[in-house]
């Protein structure tokens, strides 16, 4: 009786180790998302998202290959004022990529901005405005 109860107990501890938790990944990025006159700035950290809204003030897209810069988004924001966001060319060996970096103004320290966080970060544009 004694062995069979030492046998629970073993298997109850053992099944309790069995499966260690898994940390879950989370999702992580920055992206400028354009769609005509609106614009929406989203950063997503740990699986969390939040967003500026704004307004897009100008687009330049300059198509020369020698230019450094592929493309400027400016976009006018309730709690960041003017941002912009250059996309640098940058040649690699599966083609052209689009590094986009963002460029600040004074108000961008402000508490109300959330853009402030994704400063030191790459940030993909999406631009649906066709």
């Amino acid at each position: 009786m004694q062995q069979m109860l030492m046998t629970i107990v073993l298997l109850g501890l053992l099944a309790g180790c069995a499966q260690p938790q898994l940390d879950q990944p989370r999702a992580n990025g920055t992206y400028l998302v354009i769609e005509n006159g609106l614009a929406w700035a989203v950063l997503v950290s740990d699986g969390k998202r939040v967003e500026e809204q704004g307004t897009v003030v100008d687009v330049i897209r300059l198509p020369s290959e020698n230019s450094a810069v592929a493309a400027s988004y400016v976009i006018e924001t309730a709690n960041c004022g003017r941002v912009q966001w250059l996309s640098e060319r940058s040649d690699a060996a599966d083609g052209m990529t689009n590094l986009m970096s963002l460029h600040s103004n004074n108000q961008l320290g402000q508490s109300g901005c959330v853009i402030t966080s994704g400063l030191s970060k790459v940030w993909t544009v999406l631009d649906y405005s066709g």
